[in-house]
């Protein structure tokens, strides 16, 4: 069993504390998850909170996946951990690191640990999945930065 990692880092011109409550806040989901991904929040414990679950079915290449995910860590605006309970791989974990870059500035840093399922034969599909989580992370980050983006341009407008 080999964990395989994936780093992804962007900066969000937004206060750190507004980065991450966005973030903890599993209805902003579908505003930050690529077209061509369909997600459906399931169930979620609310408020979010250290060990609050949600589950998700999420449809990718016409595959429906059931995800069971678990908030292992929530110290906003510091650290946000979920770790899969159940779904497709044989272990998923997410790390969300936000770190103060000025007030009105944040750097958002995410670590995906994940084994594969299938031993020998999974890895082999490691490229492929890296070269598609690459894509959606990319779209995340966007849609994150013009989420807030667009919310600042909205304030300054009023």
């Amino acid at each position: 069993m080999k964990n395989l990692l994936l780093s992804y880092t962007c900066t969000i011109e937004a206060p750190i504390q507004e980065v991450c409550s966005f973030h903890t806040d599993t209805q902003n989901l579908p505003l930050i998850t690529p077209p061509w991904i369909d997600v459906t929040i399931v169930s979620m414990d609310t408020p979010m909170h250290e060990n609050s679950q949600v589950e998700l079915r999420i449809k990718r290449f016409g595959i429906p996946t059931l995800w069971k995910m678990k908030i292992d860590k929530l110290d906003c605006p510091h650290e946000v951990i979920d770790e899969m309970i159940s779904g497709p791989f044989k272990h998923f974990r997410h790390e969300r690191k936000f770190m103060f870059l000025s007030d009105s500035v944040t750097q958002m840093d995410e670590t995906i640990t994940l084994v594969l399922p299938f031993g020998f034969l999974g890895r082999l599909f490691f490229t492929f999945i890296q070269k598609d989580m690459n894509k959606m992370f990319a779209y995340r980050h966007h849609a994150t930065k013009e989420y807030f983006k667009n919310k600042k341009d909205i304030v300054s407008i009023a």
